[in-house]
């Protein structure tokens, strides 16, 4: 009998802010933008190849919430950058407490 597959139990949160991901190894980061949030994770748009399994930290720039995150998936996006799903652990739902998105941006995938 083969496995169900794994589906994504969440709610996604279309929603563009501003975050900076570094590396904390080598200081490298990047100041780049998301394309959807939720408690668990966040896909965002970036200038670089990164490793999967890779961690980062994530800071939105505006507020003080830090966040550590492991790349998830980095593929190559039709303009040449790249999409990077990043898993936050400690999980938080502070990125998605927005009481001002209407209902409507949130997405299952």
């Amino acid at each position: 009998m083969d496995a169900p597959l794994l589906r994504r139990a969440e709610d996604r949160i279309s929603l563009k802010m501003f975050v900076k991901i570094s590396d904390p190894s080598t200081g490298a980061f990047e100041v780049t933008s998301t394309i959807d949030v939720s408690c668990h994770g966040a896909r965002v748009v970036t200038k670089s190849l990164w490793d999967t399994n890779h961690d980062l930290l994530v800071q939105p720039i505006r507020g003080s919430l830090s966040s550590r995150g492991r790349v998830a998936h980095c593929e190559t996006r039709h303009d040449g950058s790249y999409e990077m799903g990043l898993e936050l652990y400690p999980p938080t739902e502070d990125w998605t407490r927005s009481g001002k998105l209407p209902r409507k941006l949130t997405t299952k995938s």
